[in-house]
This record gives C-alpha cells, structure tokens and sequence, in this order.
C-alpha cells in the first residue's frame, strides 16, 4: 500500500484547540506539524499588515528535527514575538490578500512531501489540501475558547472573547478562503473535552484511515 505520504488537516476557529492538539500528534506519533496561521502570523508581524509580494522573498520557513516548522527572518527566529492577538488580528487582515494565501498555501503543499503531516488552520482541509487523508474541523463555544486564551494570555476573559468574536467574524465573512468546514471534514466539539479526549478521538481516525489508505 502506498504511505509514502499521510497528510491530516485540522481547521477550526480561534481557541478551539487546533495548535495545541497539532503538537501533540506531532510529538507523539511522528507527524510534521505545519501550523498555517503561525506563517500569517509572521507574515503580518513583518508587515505591519501590509505585505508586498517582495516581502514574501525575504520570510523563510525552516524544517527542524523534532516535527515543527521554524519561522526565520534575516537569521532570527520571531516564533516569540508572533503569539499574541495583536498578530492574530494581522493574521486575519493578511488573509485576506490573494498572493499572501497563495505564497502560504504553496509553501505548506511545498513542505508536505513524503512523510507524515498534521497541517492546522481555518482553510487546511478546504483548500489547501482538500485531497487529505483524514480532515477534523475543531470546535467549542465563544466562552470556553475565550477561557482557553485568558489562561494562556493571563488577561480576562471578557477582553478576550470580545477579541475572539471580531476575530470570528472577519475569518468567516473574508471574500476570500473563509473559515468554513470542509464538507468531508469530521467535527469534534471540543467545548467539554480534555485535550486528552480530543487526541484518542483523532489518534484512533487516523490509525483507522492509515491502515487503510489506498495503494
């Protein structure tokens, strides 16, 4: 049977769970975990929102060895300087320009050669690779996700869900690749689930899909 390539895409909205479930099966279980919104993330750090298309030449994304891409600039890495919501919001703004999607949508499909792939985001399994093998849209309510960030950002939960909803809407209303679910793709809910939950429901479809993958 042909495994030369196994690719899984997770899409879903803002605080759902998407990175952080990405990273585990990427540790665990040996995937290349490419993270779609980290590279608009960095592209409207660099940017300040406004990327030209000669921007886009001088951004490099690495391969390092334990399963996770690397975003360089001249040398440095911004991995620290692109996770908080002033850059989600770049993130989402940047999205919506046609050649910013098509440079990440051609560096993600350039990355995931053979070997094994946990590709996140909010157009993964609708666009980018809509041939994946197994597609997973993630979701939970506005409150829970809002919970999620406030304990990671140490900021209150009212602040926080009030960005999130803008963010929402903007994802889902952009003319271009919205958030949306791909029609093949299986949702989890994860408003009332561990993270542990949620990775068995994923681990045991994609032991089912690789074990029956066409040759």
């Amino acid at each position: 049977m042909k495994k030369d390539r196994f690719i899984v895409t997770i899409d879903g909205p803002a605080g759902s769970g998407k990175s952080t479930i990405s990273k585990l099966i990427a540790e665990r279980d040996g995937f290349l975990h490419i993270d779609t919104g980290a590279l608009y993330r960095a592209i409207g750090y660099l940017t300040d929102g406004q990327p030209t298309k000669n921007d886009l030449n001088n951004i490099h994304f690495n391969i390092r060895i334990n399963n996770k891409i690397e975003i360089f600039y001249n040398g440095e890495n911004i991995e620290k300087f692109i996770r908080n919501e002033e850059c989600g919001m770049l993130a989402s703004n940047v999205a919506k320009i046609d050649y910013v999607r098509d440079f990440v949508n051609k560096t993600a499909r350039k990355i995931a050669s053979v070997g094994k792939y946990i590709i996140d985001g909010r157009d993964c399994g609708s666009v980018i690779f809509p041939y994946a093998d197994l597609k997973i849209f993630l979701d939970a309510d506005l409150k829970e996700r809002a919970k999620r960030r406030a304990f990671e950002d140490k900021r209150s939960v009212e602040e926080i869900e009030k960005e999130i909803e803008k963010r929402d809407k903007q994802d889902k209303s952009r003319n271009i690749a919205p958030l949306m679910k791909p029609n093949d793709a299986v949702v989890i809910d994860t408003t009332n689930l561990t993270i542990e939950d949620v990775y068995s429901k994923i681990k045991e479809m994609i032991k089912e899909r690789y074990e029956h993958k066409d040759s």
